[in-house]
């Protein structure tokens, strides 16, 4: 099974309020219809847009007559590739614009409104309408792969706060680790889709790629990512590194529950990436990505008192 990762924004969104520029001659049924609007009725409280959106997606969630009929209206088994960011990077790259029935898709939403509603849109969109075929789960922490599409709200991915974005980094080790097969599991392959989303979050989606490429062929048999440029039709492959799992290992050892640590790694490769040092009081801490850098590589922590 090959999964792939793709990093959501609005962009769907603002292609709705453009049906004209988008979506071709489909464009009366979407301004007719106005997907955008599908959770307008729960307002601008976001824990009840998510918790909606488990009802309608989550374990034996169940789709209302009136929102599997939007569904249904608006066609998406005919939409252009071109409509957004996220389905054409992956149109390019997979070769196709909807799922095969043996992959998997996680769709990394943005912790804000908008960002739920268009990660929705964008699993429609790749499954072609298939409703069925869409999960959505509230925290990396619950995530389980599965065939189809899966999206995945990330808690604290939200751009309007620097801390609260932080926070976030630290979820994606969490769902590295959920993606990993297990010990008798077949290998699986990553393609990292990432020309949506906010752009500061690149970095550390590049950093969980290399996270997973650094484990053995048979666990991971390859890990690629992909960015559409955005003056152009090309897609364009990022380079990935091959960490060294033992010296990762080895260097972000050490650190306390409270992510701490007493004396300073050597060699410090990820210092100002995984951790911050401080030379003046030989102490590090580990940055929120370096939480989920542990936690993708299995690393426990040191138990108090120690380290």
């Amino acid at each position: 099974m090959t999964v792939h990762l793709i990093s959501v924004g609005r962009s769907l969104l603002d292609a709705f309020t453009k049906p004209r520029d988008r979506f071709g001659d489909l464009h009366p049924i979407i301004s007719r219809y106005k997907p955008q609007s599908i959770l307008s009725d729960v307002g601008t409280d976001k824990a009840a847009v998510s918790d909606r959106l488990a009802i309608w997606f989550g374990t034996g969630g169940h789709l209302p007559t009136k929102e599997a009929d939007l569904i249904n209206a608006v066609e998406a088994h005919r939409w252009p590739v071109q409509v957004c960011a996220e389905m054409e990077t992956f149109h390019r790259v997979n070769g196709g614009p909807h799922v095969a029935a043996d992959d998997s898709v996680v769709l990394l939403a943005t912790d804000t409104i908008a960002g739920l509603c268009s990660g929705l849109w964008t699993a429609v969109g790749l499954v072609g309408g298939a409703a069925e075929r869409i999960r959505y789960v509230d925290d990396p922490a619950w995530f389980t792969p599965a065939p189809g599409v899966t999206i995945v709200r990330v808690p604290y991915l939200d751009a309007s706060r620097e801390s609260d974005f932080a926070k976030a980094m630290a979820g994606l080790g969490t769902l590295g680790r959920a993606l990993l097969p297990g010990e008798f599991g077949p290998p699986e392959e990553f393609h990292f889709h990432l020309s949506g989303g906010f752009k500061a979050a690149i970095p550390y989606l590049i950093g969980l790629a290399e996270g997973l490429r650094s484990f053995p062929p048979a666990q991971v048999s390859a890990v690629k990512a992909h960015v559409l440029h955005d003056t152009s039709e090309k897609v364009l492959r990022l380079p990935l590194r091959r960490l060294n799992r033992d010296a990762v290992q080895k260097e972000l050892a050490g650190f306390a529950p409270d992510g701490s640590r007493r004396g300073l790694p050597n060699p410090r490769s990820m210092d100002g990436y995984a951790y911050d040092a401080d030379d003046s009081t030989r102490r590090a801490q580990l940055t929120p990505f370096g939480v989920g850098l542990r936690t993708l590589m299995g690393i426990p922590a040191e138990p108090i008192g120690r380290g």
